[in-house]
């Protein structure tokens, strides 16, 4: 019942006000939208403020990161269809945040618009910025580089 979600949804929200970085807490919602409202491209976009308001917050935190990205990659649907994404992702760039969780979604927005130079270069600023993932940032540059 509809009752049942917003009890679920006021009780996932407390637990993220507690900690936003409750990795289980961003699964839970994930879990509660996906098996009982559904998806589609209006409750995306408002999970998508959702979660960016909280990576507002904390730019470092993975679990709205991840959280943002799954919704999007699962429901098969491209960062162009949600503006707010990329202006979220372009603000906090401007302002130097250094958060590799923002250029591997700007390199994955770059990518998706077709360019694969600022793509590159963001996974290779990655390698520097994120050390304990330089192998996979060197594999995503290694994958432009041999599509082009």
């Amino acid at each position: 019942s509809s009752d049942i979600n917003a009890e679920y949804g006021e009780y996932i929200d407390e637990l993220l006000a507690k900690d936003l970085r409750n990795n289980s807490a961003w699964n839970h919602r994930y879990f509660v939208i996906e098996n009982s409202l559904g998806w589609n491209k209006d409750r995306i976009a408002q999970e998508l403020e959702y979660a960016g308001a909280y990576i507002k917050k904390a730019p470092n935190n993975e679990s709205s990161w991840n959280y943002a990205r799954g919704i999007i990659t699962k429901n098969k649907m491209n960062y162009s269809d949600f503006p707010y994404i990329k202006e979220l992702c372009t603000s906090l760039n401007e302002a130097h945040v250094p958060s590799p969780f923002l250029l591997h979604t700007l390199a994955d927005i770059n990518i998706e618009e077709g360019n694969h130079t600022a793509a590159s270069n963001m996974f290779g600023t990655l390698q520097e910025l994120d050390s304990i993932r330089k192998k996979y940032w060197e594999y995503r540059q290694n994958q432009l580089q041999t599509a082009a």
